[in-house]
């Protein structure tokens, strides 16, 4: 065939996948995958509280939820299996415990009927876990798989692996034992799996010696990513990667928006939902409407690492400020902004500077390096004969606002006193407070200078 032509149907099939693709199918996607998972809660497991695995699962939820969780797919694939301190998720214990299960909700778009995070990660996790609850039990009593889409090849190789995994953190036994151990009740966590098209469900008296962590994967089964025979082109694990095709649109956006603007959806064309989005995106981006009673941050996300200092995540980005609004209510006596987008305005010289600003951000690898050169004057704000409350916040209340609250824990502490493994353990303690993941950028940033 002529190379000209070849070179044309080549375009072309790159044309339509990409309009399969398009805004409009993922969302109509998304919307269709969020049906099947409210379906599946509402009727047979409402007692649960969801949790959505970062990033992809906070699409398939519209109503508010208590935390996060974040198990990388990427920890469980074949070959690559691994255990990370920096990804525990020791905070979800007291959810786990007081609700005597939990549903973690993700998605995948490789044609598979369960993501990784929840064939391998969190089966790989979970059988840690479940080690330090129930030390006299051997790993194969304590790690489950879905054995129909795990082979027995992977399961004899994870199951070599689960001992390393547990040495390499059983220096910090004492810290995590006492974020995930309870003296009255000692049942160890089993996973269950539920996917479009699985056959039965699993069900819970209450009175199981173990406690579930039912895992939801909430895309339908397709062998090349996208169906066709639903009216639309359906794309498998259409939250994913959203950065790549979301136009800045956030799944938070998504959901407050969408019963005003995204009513009729399938009947819009791909123009017509992409000026949509972008409409929102504008329009959050422009909302600098800062008010005393909210300030720039929602109080529910604040995390107190002690009583003086708290750590969270600023409202919004390009949030712009003005000296003269702060509250003269403030129950902080110093806020250190760590994000760049953020527009102070010193509109008043009288009123004594509260809010410290400095150019970085969350997720940016330039401004883990950057951490460096700022630290020092950021460490300048901590007095240690005072009792000043000090808040910290940045655009995603888990990178660079845990780099400074960890140079904090070790201020006064000895060079000698600080290594690696003594970094480690206080960002262990931090990880049962909340849902954190700093970059590992960040982390060696802040190695660098606790150790230099």
């Amino acid at each position: 065939m002529d190379p000209e032509i070849i070179k044309d149907l080549n375009e072309l099939n790159k044309s339509l996948h990409l309009s399969n693709l398009s805004i409009k199918n993922r969302l109509l996607s998304i919307e269709r995958d969020y049906k099947y998972i409210s379906k599946i809660h509402d009727n047979h497991y409402k007692d649960f509280p969801i949790i959505p695995n970062e990033r992809c699962g906070k699409w398939y939820l519209s109503t508010p939820y208590d935390t996060t969780c974040y198990f990388k797919s990427t920890d469980g694939h074949t070959n690559n299996w691994s255990f990370s301190t920096r990804r525990l998720n020791l905070h979800l214990f007291k959810i786990i415990r007081k609700n005597n299960g939990i549903i973690i909700i993700d998605s995948t778009r490789r044609g598979k009927k369960i993501p990784d995070s929840f064939s391998k990660t969190i089966p790989i996790w979970i059988s840690i876990m479940n080690k330090f609850i129930n030390p006299n039990k051997e790993f194969n009593e304590l790690f489950f798989t879905p054995y129909e889409t795990i082979s027995n090849y992977e399961i004899d190789r994870i199951l070599k692996l689960l001992p390393i995994f547990k040495e390499n953190i059983i220096k910090f036994k004492d810290l995590i034992i006492s974020q995930i151990i309870d003296l009255n009740d000692n049942r160890i966590l089993r996973p269950f799996w539920i996917y479009p098209g699985c056959k039965k469900l699993p069900i819970f008296t209450g009175f199981e010696d173990f406690i579930p962590i039912i895992l939801i994967s909430a895309s339908e089964r397709s062998l090349d990513g996208e169906n066709k025979s639903l009216g639309f082109s359906y794309v498998q694990g259409a939250g994913d990667d959203h950065e790549l095709w979301s136009f800045g649109l956030t799944p938070e956006l998504f959901w407050e928006n969408y019963k005003s603007k995204f009513n009729g959806l399938a009947n819009m064309d791909d123009d017509e939902v992409k000026n949509i989005v972008l409409e929102i995106v504008h329009n959050n981006d422009n909302n600098d409407d800062i008010n005393n009673e909210s300030i720039f941050w929602n109080e529910e996300d604040i995390n107190n690492v002690d009583n003086f200092i708290s750590f969270g995540k600023l409202l919004n980005s390009n949030i712009t400020f003005k000296k003269s609004e702060l509250s003269k209510n403030l129950k902080y006596d110093k806020i250190i902004i760590l994000d760049s987008t953020f527009k102070y305005i010193n509109d008043n010289i009288k009123i004594p500077d509260k809010i410290f600003q400095f150019m970085l951000d969350s997720g940016s690898k330039k401004s883990s390096k950057l951490f460096r050169k700022e630290i020092n004057e950021i460490m300048k704000l901590f007095n240690n004969n005072s009792n000043e409350k000090i808040l910290i916040l940045c655009n995603s209340g888990e990178d660079m606002s845990i780099g400074v609250i960890l140079c904090y824990l070790n201020m006064n502490k000895k060079s000698n006193e600080i290594t690696k493994d003594s970094i480690r353990s206080d960002l262990i303690s931090l990880i049962g407070i909340k849902r954190i993941n700093p970059q590992r950028a960040t982390l060696n940033s802040v190695n660098s200078y606790l150790m230099k």
